[in-house]
């Protein structure tokens, strides 16, 4: 096991990024929850995860003092809020990500206009209505996350098509789950897995992608204790946050595979970033009606299980082979 980091740098992520991140996602999430229908809590969890990105990435600016002050255009060192045509494609993932969470929530308010009209026997219909769309954005925003200098190596010719199947494959499993009614143990459990995800990319050595996947677990983390919260207090299982669940399944790919370009000098293994991020498909099963109706603390037991297993193998297997920053013995 590697040494523990310094504690002033715990506490100093802990002031700085995750309880910011996480109580903003909290409180934008409860005030939603106040309203009561679960259709309000779907819109709030998005809302959520956007508000607490933006602030992670605007407070984040102000530590690097080097930099100009930030503006809306710019709004942090991490990611801009407007690329450059030359950009790298990492920098797209904020806009890529607002992009399908508007999607998402727009197609889920179709999905529901035409439960309501279709006949039953057409119900498929509203299926299509509601992930065509979607899986067409997931083809447009991948194109983004290539550009720079992941298209232009060959090595990474077929990246996009990676990045494009796992975020639809985990959107549909996360959404599925969320709809299910265990979006707030869902949202923790997203939370160790950007936690998890923010631990490989500290050992590839890159600070900047480890500290969004942070600032994206605390948001989770918020939203999960949020409707979590009002799951205990009134019984409300429909306090859905599958609104996030976009911003979830594109930086989750999007971080851990679509950097790898830029994590050519480490030894890392690529089993590692993958395992992190298809680590929510292994909750594909609990899709299955009959697995989905067993009680409800055994499931909630077995989905932890499950979806700890490839995140501790995925630390585990990246500690092997590199060290943490603070681990390696300075050059004199």
């Amino acid at each position: 096991m590697p040494p523990p980091p310094p504690i002033k740098d715990v506490l100093d992520a802990m002031s700085l990024c995750v309880l910011p991140c996480a109580g903003a996602a909290a409180v934008v999430m409860c005030a939603f929850l106040v309203v009561g229908r679960w259709r309000a809590a779907a819109l709030g969890s998005a809302v959520a995860v956007v508000f607490a990105f933006m602030g992670g990435n605007f407070t984040l600016a102000n530590l690097n003092t080097e930099q100009p002050a930030p503006t809306w255009e710019n709004t942090s060192r991490l990611l801009p809020w407007q690329p450059g045509a030359e950009a790298p494609g990492y920098q797209w993932l904020a806009r890529a990500a607002l992009v399908l969470v508007v999607t998402g929530l727009l197609t889920r308010w179709l999905g529901l206009a035409l439960g309501r009209v279709l006949p039953e026997r057409v119900w498929w219909l509203a299926n299509v209505a509601v992930w065509w769309p979607r899986l067409w954005a997931i083809g447009i925003v991948s194109g983004w996350l290539v550009l720079g200098n992941a298209a232009a190596d060959p090595q990474w010719a077929g990246l996009r098509w990676q990045l494009a199947g796992a975020a639809a494959l985990v959107w549909l499993v996360l959404d599925g789950v969320a709809r299910g009614g265990a979006s707030g143990e869902l949202s923790a459990q997203l939370a160790a897995v950007f936690f998890a995800g923010s631990a490989v990319l500290l050992y590839s050595h890159n600070a900047k992608f480890m500290e969004l996947a942070v600032i994206l677990g605390s948001a989770m983390f918020g939203i999960a204790a949020a409707v979590l919260t009002r799951q205990h207090l009134d019984d409300a299982p429909k306090a859905l946050a599958s609104g996030a669940v976009p911003a979830a399944a594109l930086f989750l790919p999007g971080l851990l595979l679509g950097t790898r370009p830029s994590h050519a000098e480490n030894k890392v293994p690529d089993l590692s970033f993958w395992l992190i991020a298809l680590a929510p498909l292994v909750l594909a099963p609990f899709l299955i009606p009959r697995v989905s109706r067993q009680n409800r603390w055994v499931l909630i037991v077995l989905r932890t299980l499950l979806i700890l297993a490839p995140l501790v193998i995925a630390v585990v297997l990246a500690g092997q082979h590199e060290k943490f920053p603070y681990e390696e013995e300075p050059e004199w």
